[in-house]
């Protein structure tokens, strides 16, 4: 494991990396690998974690306490409980109600893991145990809707993601499957799930994620299938969505073969950042009322830039590499910097963490 860091300073916080493993994704990640975030933002490797095959995406619960990762390609995801030096203790690996899960979430009261199973099309609900481990499956709920027109990657429902709307008392599903966001529902008290309502988007675009602006007004959505990002209104009441403007995330001289992954909106809402697997870039656009203004492309240094963030401290944008083995943060006109190697990297998170020297 190599790491970009530089001599002194504090450690204020831990960064966790999700990866893929398995000989069917042509991948060499080997597990969870955790550094310590130094201060400048660079990176310092302090743990390996083995885990079952694939422990992709990475999420936190609201204690930031336990750590939870899915299985991707499988029919799991496991627990964790964080040491004080960023170490994780094994608290079980649960059946997840479906196949493929990809995306997940701790529940805003926080009684819940939110699992979106994208080969099974459905979502479900584990219960989070005062100890951070999880209860058996509480509830499914299978997704509606017609495939999309594309043969092979559109074969049913495939839920991609779990988004909290900021405002309602609702989650949006990009399905990628059916071309629709879904709007759903979590009673707290029982972990039942229940569909509210869908938002068809153009046939063959796959919607993968989306991000919200903080009033919860705009909605985002990142178009894999078709290389686009698109701008929707949002009916905070409902959970409709309505489109009102889509841009290609893709350079008019590319014609090489692509899709669109990744989203993350800076915190003063004024550039919006979407990553392309294929061409290598993270497309950028200022964000003026909701509209978007094309303002170019960060190269990531490898082509499949599968999973995008914005750290924390110091704010910059950060890319995983999954084909390249890297983590790397972007610059504007610059090239990126690597601030970690490691095998096949699809998940970043971030942990704030105590002060101390560093190594």
């Amino acid at each position: 494991m190599e790491n970009q860091h530089s001599e002194g300073g504090s450690t204020p916080g831990f960064v966790y990396t999700g990866s893929r493993t398995t000989l069917a994704r042509r991948a060499r990640g080997q597990g969870i690998e955790v550094f310590d975030l130094l201060a400048d933002g660079s990176l310092h490797h302090r743990h390996h974690h083995s885990t079952a095959p694939n422990p992709s995406f990475l999420c936190l619960d609201a204690t930031a306490r336990h750590l939870y990762c899915v299985h991707g390609d499988g029919d799991s995801v496991s627990a964790f409980r964080i040491q004080d030096d960023g170490a994780l203790l094994d608290l079980g690996t649960y059946a997840c109600g479906g196949n493929n899960p990809v995306h997940f979430l701790a529940s805003r009261g926080g009684r819940w893991l939110l699992v979106a199973n994208f080969a099974s099309g459905n979502l479900a609900t584990l219960p989070i145990q005062t100890d951070g481990s999880l209860g058996e499956v509480a509830h499914t709920l299978p997704l509606p809707g017609k495939p999309g027109p594309h043969r092979n990657q559109q074969t049913g429902a495939h839920p991609h993601q779990l988004v909290y709307h900021p405002t309602g008392d609702w989650l949006a599903v990009p399905d990628k499957g059916t071309d629709t966001v879904h709007a759903v529902h979590l009673d707290e008290a029982s972990g039942r799930l229940t569909w509210m309502h869908d938002s068809p988007l153009a046939a063959g675009s796959g919607p993968r994620h989306l991000a919200y602006s903080g009033d919860g007004r705009i909605a985002w959505i990142v178009l894999e299938l078709s290389s686009q990002v698109l701008a929707a209104r949002v009916c905070a009441q409902r959970g409709v969505f309505t489109p009102f403007e889509r841009w290609s995330t893709l350079p008019a001289h590319y014609t090489g073969d692509n899709t669109a992954s990744g989203i993350a909106l800076s915190a003063d809402e004024s550039k919006l950042y979407v990553s392309n697997r294929g061409h290598g870039s993270i497309a950028c656009f200022a964000v003026h009322d909701g509209r978007l203004s094309p303002s170019g492309w960060h190269e990531t240094g490898g082509t499949t830039p599968r999973f995008i963030t914005l750290a924390p401290d110091p704010p910059a944008l950060w890319a995983a590499n999954e084909d390249a083995d890297s983590i790397v943060r972007l610059h504007a006109a610059q090239p990126s910097t690597v601030l970690a190697r490691t095998g096949s990297p699809v998940c970043i998170v971030f942990k704030p963490g105590v002060p101390h020297a560093s190594h």
